[in-house]
């Protein structure tokens, strides 16, 4: 009978005797190890770049919402001065400030209703 020789992978030149597999699931793990965290810095630039615009865009939204308040409160003003002064030729300062007051509650109340009713408010 005829011995088969194995062999086995030499030591040499790695530390503590580890083997060759070792050394190869050490390289293994380090790449693996350094391309999950490029993955992580990538995805993390993405995101980054994401909210950039998303925060640009509701900067804008939020502007125009400011601008159509104003222009709101501005208009709503005026209409109300013109009640008022249209009010005041057949009644007293007092009573056509009255009058303009309930009317503006009334309008705010029924819009506060609306808008609390709608079914994007409600969760």
């Amino acid at each position: 009978m005829a011995e088969i020789a194995t062999k086995q992978p030499s030591s040499a030149g790695l530390p503590n005797g580890s083997s060759r597999g070792d050394a190869e699931w050490a390289t293994l793990l380090g790449r693996m190890l350094e391309d999950v965290s490029r993955l992580i810095e990538l995805e993390l630039k993405l995101l980054e770049a994401r909210l950039g615009r998303s925060m640009i865009a509701m900067t804008d939204r939020a502007i125009a919402g400011l601008i159509l308040l104003y222009a709101g409160v501005i208009g709503g003003s005026c209409l109300l001065a013109a009640l008022i002064l249209l009010l005041h030729e057949r009644m007293a300062w007092w009573q056509c400030s009255a009058i303009a007051g309930i009317i503006t509650l009334v309008g705010g109340l029924a819009v506060y209703a609306f808008i609390k009713g709608s079914p994007a408010h409600e969760s």
